[in-house]
């Protein structure tokens, strides 16, 4: 599998025939701004309604027919405004060509202009020999034990910029709960108050030994190996 990461949340995952996003914050994306030509998308996943993460996903969707995975209230909003989705709820298993996803607990908000879009949440994407957990903008909480429990992740994408998601200090101690073999820091530089360093985030959890951190540039590539566990 290849993982490739557009900045701040934006991140998708490839396999040899199946390429699945989640929140497409692309074009209006200081970091990015374009949607790559050559992405061929076969879902689209947003785990909240905050316009720095669904993005694109309804022009994606539109293009690729490719449906949008969403809590109810968002996925109802973005079917609206012209996307195919597939509405669904927290712990409530979603198959796929490529394998299949649940959406998990996130502490946040979700709205979308000025409507509410139900709850956040973060997202278990399994594609067989590898575990993804997406966790979406949230704090740390102690289910994140119980989330790694039931679906042993092998990779956890973690926010940690601060100020309206976790901070470092949250964050090494959401690894200390997951324990993946691969952690990818994002949510951080994006905008001002986004401030903490990746760095310091990588040193602190590998200090520990909780799981290898790789810190990626925004339109990088990592192919993430088997497992070993």
């Amino acid at each position: 599998m290849k993982i490739r990461y557009y900045g701040h949340s934006a991140v998708s995952f490839h396999t040899a025939e199946h390429t699945v996003i989640v929140d497409p914050f692309l074009t209006d994306n200081p970091l990015y701004g374009k949607v790559p030509p050559d992405l061929k998308l076969s879902t689209i996943f947003c785990t909240h309604g905050h316009e720095d993460h669904v993005g694109n996903a309804v022009e994606l969707s539109k293009q690729h027919q490719a449906p949008v995975v969403a809590a109810w209230e968002l996925a109802n909003h973005l079917e609206k405004l012209g996307a195919t989705t597939i509405p669904c709820g927290l712990g409530g298993r979603v198959n796929h060509a490529w394998g299949w996803s649940k959406l998990v607990p996130a502490f946040h908000s979700s709205s979308h202009g000025d409507k509410y879009m139900g709850m956040p949440a973060g997202l278990i994407l399994n594609f067989g020999e590898q575990v993804i957990y997406h966790a979406g903008d949230t704090c740390v909480f102690s289910d994140m034990k119980l989330i790694a429990e039931l679906y042993k992740p092998t990779v956890a994408l973690l926010p940690m910029g601060g100020h309206f998601t976790m901070d470092i200090y949250e964050a090494v101690k959401a690894v200390e709960f997951i324990r993946p073999e691969v952690v990818i820091p994002i949510h951080y530089g994006t905008f001002p108050p986004l401030s903490e360093d990746p760095q310091e985030f990588k040193r602190q959890v590998e200090a520990k030994g909780y799981a290898k951190v790789q810190v990626m540039a925004v339109d990088s590539i990592f192919e993430v190996t088997p497992v070993t566990r």
